[in-house]
């Protein structure tokens, strides 16, 4: 991969603008929601029927093949999004080399899988479940290298529809076994089900990429996603080291009760931070000088507007955690710091995105270092206080990494304004107020919302209603201008 020191687009790729960002945003924001909207349901159907020691052994789960599934292809699909030459020939390299790795793990993991469940503290169960699990990383190394040409193509449609026939299929799988019975294992089918679809559709979508190997692109691929990978690497460590240190200290029941709130808190982050940055991922790699700040501030002001009312009700409609079973109760206070935690961790992503779109993956990498070893070190001295401390370590360690990444930013992003995000928080701030009115209003004159469903529905959509009518009438730029882009969608 060569330098590019052009102002240009990189070749055979539209440059989308703003809108570009804006369409590509509600492709992924659709394929995003339709996703974790299916794996709400079933999370949320298995927490009831389940118990939360159970869904802490799908945690585990999950975690390794998260933590994996960044290692197979050692950033080099990513880097396909950025490459300045033929991404054609490239793929081909950046897919044997995923490909190779994936086995290569699963293999390892496969012998490896009683050890780290009994470490654990996860049993037999957590052993066939890691066994299952695994077997979908190498269908998830094969899709990732066209998923990252159909981004960096802004095809963002085609992007997202193996993903969300995928998501549906294996969710309707999921739910369908566990209501036959088959607890835990059940979810694992779906994922197996899920990845090979996504694999095949992806092959639909684009035609499928060979198999191949050039030195030069591999080293290239690597160059740029080694240091992308390992802060990929670092960030995953980052939000699961807690799930380590929870099931190694604590158990399977605490780290089920732990998991569930982390994963509340954790959809509005993957639902807007994730998308937004990764649809102004492949723009920003567009953009030169000024425009690349002017760019980022546009998007942290928006993303702001969306993940404020978000994350405000998680902490206000926190107790309706209780609607899955007084076992949950536990989950409450945690599930209201980890919202906190989410909204810092959503403006920490952007800033991260941003630094790996001007090419300083190296100032990433080092960034998550610094954030996992700082959460490391608070999590082994307080983990013995509970989950509650955890999440409260959580917060701490986030707030003080973003501290750390803002002047960062400065340095090496021109034209970085803060204002252009300052400017949106007056309204949002109303917004919130009013919002937090409803809440606390309706919990004062009708006591029976605080944990019922028809409560939450209620509640739940007055506040948003007020949020939204406070926020655009005193900004109606906050949202209205974006709205006519999201109808010429690719």
């Amino acid at each position: 991969m060569t330098a590019d020191t052009s102002a240009g687009t990189s070749a055979g790729t539209p440059a989308g603008g703003a809108e570009g960002v804006t369409r590509g945003a509600g492709w992924l924001g659709l394929g995003a929601g339709v996703v974790k909207a299916v794996q709400t349901v079933v999370l949320l159907l298995l927490a009831a029927l389940l118990a939360p020691s159970a869904i802490g052994v799908l945690a585990i789960g999950a975690l390794v093949l998260n933590v994996t599934t960044a290692l197979t292809d050692l950033g080099s699909s990513t880097a396909l999004v950025h490459w300045r030459g033929d991404a054609e020939r490239a793929a081909r390299s950046a897919l044997s080399l995923a490909v190779g790795l994936a086995v290569a793990i699963t293999a390892a993991m496969w012998f490896a899988a009683p050890a780290v469940a009994h470490v654990l503290n996860a049993g037999e169960l957590g052993s066939d479940v890691l066994r299952g699990l695994m077997l979908c990383l190498p269908m998830y190394a094969v899709a990732g290298v066209s998923q990252e040409l159909l981004r960096r193509e802004l095809a963002f449609k085609r992007r997202v529809l193996p993903d969300i026939v995928g998501a549906l299929s294996g969710g309707v799988l999921s739910v369908t076994l566990a209501l036959l019975g088959h607890g835990a294992m059940s979810l694992v089918i779906g994922q197996l089900v899920q990845a090979a679809l996504v694999m095949v559709l992806c092959w639909a979508m684009r035609p499928a990429v060979r198999p191949g190997w050039r030195g030069s692109d591999v080293a290239a691929l690597i160059s740029y996603g080694g240091h992308l990978a390992g802060a990929n690497l670092l960030t995953l460590l980052m939000l699961n080291v807690d799930y380590l240190v929870v099931a190694h200290e604590l158990g399977a029941f605490s780290l089920g009760v732990y998991s569930m709130a982390f994963r509340l808190a954790y959809m509005p982050y993957l639902l807007v931070a994730v998308v937004i940055a990764g649809a102004a991922f492949a723009h920003l790699c567009r953009l030169r000088g000024a425009a690349v700040g002017a760019a980022v501030g546009e998007v942290a002001a928006r993303m702001t507007v969306l993940l404020v009312p978000l994350y405000l009700g998680v902490v206000l409609l926190a107790p309706q955690l209780e609607l899955l079973g007084a076992q949950w109760a536990a989950g409450v206070r945690p599930l209201r710091w980890l919202a906190v935690y989410g909204l810092v961790l959503s403006l920490l992503h952007l800033g991260l995105i941003a630094l790996n779109a001007v090419g300083r993956t190296r100032d990433s990498f080092w960034l998550g270092g610094l954030h996992l070893a700082l959460l490391t070190a608070l999590l082994v001295t307080f983990v013995g206080r509970g989950v509650e401390a955890v999440a409260v370590a959580q917060v701490v360690a986030g707030l003080a990494t973003l501290l750390v990444t803002l002047p960062v930013l400065a340095r090496r992003i021109q034209g970085l304004d803060p204002r252009r995000w300052l400017g949106a928080t007056r309204a949002v701030l109303a917004g919130a107020a009013a919002m937090t009115t409803v809440v606390l209003l309706a919990e004062a004159l009708l006591p029976w919302t605080r944990v019922s469903y028809p409560g939450l529905a209620l509640v739940g959509s007055a506040a948003v209603t007020t949020y939204l009518a406070v926020v655009l009438r005193l900004d109606q730029d906050a949202l209205i201008p974006r709205l006519p882009a999201l109808r010429r969608m690719r």
